[in-house]
């Protein structure tokens, strides 16, 4: 049995962050567990464009939620990082800083040094921007960011000017500013290399080596180990699975970092979480509290895709692996250009509720606000009503964005399980816009079904368009789809009267005065799906608001374990939430090392 003076349970984008700034004290040993292999020589990992290769395979914890009766009761799956780096290592790559208000407002939820004046120094240490429009004016951190080098694509161009014509300023650096409109997003991308910058190669690389770090890949974590006396209760150590022996861990302080999902199915195996559920599986209770794996937070996600002119550049060769593109997109890669080397979705938008600069739309909303979260009007919990003060303030906003809008010069759809969608056969070219709901009103849980630590059932339910406005205003944004469409310059550039994907072309037409925001309605519930962004699950906040940890994110019950990944946000970022995850890793960081 080995002693250490932390043990992270989960060696991901934030274990990994902690591991690195925890050990710069070498008097500190520091122990990372991780269930997944180390691929940090992979190609598949490296190469910007490849890691949706590494979907569905043994680096992929590959869940699956509970059918969705919002969603007409379809299965959503979903990819989770499980490997050394986590999601970082797996995700699409943007780069998307919170708002202020947004965490501001997690501030009010009973958490004080989580104010955004605070949060977003501690945010500014994850990252270092050196190219593009916000070169040098934020981050100083280890990772690095870029944005595509390539100055023949005109489609980023052309989307800036088609949001910029529909009345919202194309000004504005979202990296130093509070932006709403067009914005260009930064992938986390090498600017010199054109290879994935994520927590293995910025955090774990430079730290790997110190004598007083150990990592420990293909470590199964089966429960922490709590002794208990009288009320007291003090995490002692790991119990994990390594090459099929049963092994130990004790360390002073233990940080759960293992995520949305697994965080919270590690405190239920362990006997942390509520006390009906854990008795009822025969579990023994050593912390009663039902918040664990409660209030699941999600962006409901959908998209369209139109047939763009047969003379554009498109990446649907790609997608559709002919040889001729690949070829073209290699020599590219190697020159540090073209598709390779880019995310693919940097030209994006976050617009404000359709219609909220005329007194139509403000009066729209007031509808809806009186109609679905009216003070008291659903019987809600304080946190409800916290969480429902902060979207009313979103929603009336002309400055805080409601839907997330992000292009793509290519086909982009989803099957109806959340896998994505292949183009359709054939030579023709698409461009694609998806959309996301930034602030959902609708949450869900994750659950231990079994008391086996073995087991991969779990009951995985974001609940998605639980609550009923959150369909009412994404169904309002996917209208708007339609006149960025039909709008120039972007128009020019599309088919007319062109084929767009196929659940669209039976949808209907959802500008229709009568229909279409039925029609849109109706599309949602078939082909929405979910983001890959689960929060909340361990949430931050006071225990009598629904929370596991305080705001030194302490266990409630048992003050040597905290909690430090996406699962203690409480209210969730407006987008991917890659950027807010390495920012509550350094201020966890700093929490601990007693520097705030």
């Amino acid at each position: 049995m080995s002693s250490y003076d932390y043990i992270i349970v989960g060696g991901g984008t934030a274990g990994l962050v902690l591991a690195a700034r925890l050990t710069e004290d070498s008097s500190k040993r520091v122990l990372v567990l991780e269930a997944g292999e180390d691929l940090t020589a992979d190609a598949r990992l490296s190469v910007p464009a490849m890691w949706p290769t590494l979907l569905n395979t043994d680096a992929d914890w590959k869940f699956k939620t509970v059918p969705q009766a919002g969603f007409n009761n379809r299965e959503i799956a979903f990819p989770q990082g499980r490997l050394l780096g986590g999601s970082s290592a797996l995700n699409g790559l943007s780069f998307t800083l919170s708002t202020k208000a947004n965490v501001d407002a997690w501030a009010k939820l009973g958490n004080p040094g989580w104010d955004w004046a605070s949060f977003s120094k501690s945010q500014a240490k994850s990252y270092t921007l050196t190219s593009g429009p916000a070169a040098g004016t934020s981050g100083s951190g280890p990772l690095q960011l870029s944005f595509p080098k390539d100055t023949d694509n005109q489609w980023p161009k052309i989307w800036q000017q088609t949001i910029a014509a529909l009345g919202f300023s194309k000004d504005g650096n979202p990296y130093t500013d509070q932006v709403c409109g067009p914005i260009f997003v930064a992938d986390a991308i090498h600017p010199a290399t054109k290879t994935r910058s994520y927590a293995g190669n910025a955090y774990l690389e430079p730290a790997r080596d110190r004598k007083n770090l150990t990592i420990v890949t293909k470590a199964a974590v089966d429960k922490i180990i709590f002794t208990k006396n009288g009320d007291a209760v003090t995490a002692e150590g790991v119990k994990y699975t390594k090459d099929g022996a049963d092994l130990t861990a004790t360390g002073t302080e233990i940080i759960l970092t293992a995520g949305t999902i697994n965080t919270p199915k590690i405190l239920e195996l362990s006997g942390v979480g509520d006390a009906r559920l854990l008795t009822k599986l025969g579990i023994d209770v050593v912390i009663d509290n039902p918040n664990v794996g409660e209030n699941l937070q999600n962006h409901p996600l959908c998209g369209l895709s139109f047939q763009a002119l047969d003379s554009e550049e498109t990446m649907d060769g790609l997608a559709r692996q002919d040889p001729t593109a690949l070829q073209a997109a290699m020599a590219a890669y190697g020159q540090q250009l073209g598709p390779f080397a880019r995310s693919g979705t940097n030209a994006a938008a976050q617009l404000p509720f359709p219609g909220i600069q005329s007194a139509k739309g403000k009066a729209e909303v007031e509808k809806l606000i009186a109609e679905y979260i009216a003070p008291g009007s659903r019987g809600d919990t304080p946190f409800a009503e916290a969480q429902a003060d902060f979207v009313r303030s979103v929603l009336t906003s002309t400055e805080e964005p409601s839907g997330y809008f992000m292009s793509f010069p290519g086909y982009a759809s989803f099957n109806h399980d959340g896998t994505m969608a292949p183009p359709p056969p054939g030579t023709e070219k698409y461009f694609s816009i998806a959309l996301m709901l930034t602030h959902p009103l609708s949450r869900g849980s994750v659950h231990i079904k079994s008391a086996s630590p073995t087991s991969t059932e779990l009951d995985i339910d974001p609940r998605y368009f639980s609550h009923p406005l959150d369909i009412e205003v994404l169904a309002r944004h996917l209208r708007f789809i339609e006149s960025i469409a039909k709008a120039e310059p972007l128009v020019s550039h599309l088919q007319v009267g062109g084929k767009r994907n196929t659940a669209a072309e039976s949808a209907g037409n959802f500008l229709a005065a009568e229909t279409g925001l039925e029609q849109a309605k109706d599309y949602l519930r078939q082909t929405a799906v979910g983001a890959h962004h689960f929060t909340g699950t361990c949430s931050m906040m006071a225990k009598e608001l629904g929370g596991v940890v305080d705001s030194k994110l302490r266990l409630y019950g048992c003050p040597n374990l905290r909690i430090a990944d996406a699962s203690i946000i409480p209210l969730t970022p407006k987008a991917n939430p890659q950027a807010t995850v390495y920012g509550v890793a350094e201020h966890a960081a700093s929490i601990i090392k007693g520097e705030v």
